[in-house]
């Protein structure tokens, strides 16, 4: 009797086809709920010995660094947002002192 649980990766696919939609638009609350549904699916299951696996995971990982470089851009841009906030919170904090 084979009891070989396989991993659902059409759920995997949609889930980070989800995801990258989510990045594009900056949603990353959901980008960050999508990927918490999507791991434990990931590791569920041993991976069917199938040419479609492979496609699959191709895929999945294509867009997994689509995801990451959409990601490293938004944390880029906050964090310049972040410095110019600091530099206009010590200019108003110097011109207080005055």
């Amino acid at each position: 009797m084979n009891d070989v649980v396989w991993c659902d990766l059409d759920r995997v696919l949609g889930l980070t086809e989800a995801m990258h939609a989510a990045a594009s638009e900056g949603r990353w609350d959901e980008l960050a709920e999508l990927e918490a549904e999507r791991e434990p699916v990931l590791r569920s299951g041993s991976m069917r010995p199938a040419p479609e696996t492979l496609e699959s995971l191709k895929s999945i990982m294509l867009l997994d660094g689509l995801i990451k470089d959409l990601v490293s851009v938004a944390r880029d841009e906050v964090s310049v947002a972040w410095d110019a906030s600091r530099r206009v919170r010590r200019a108003v904090a110097a011109y207080s002192s005055f």
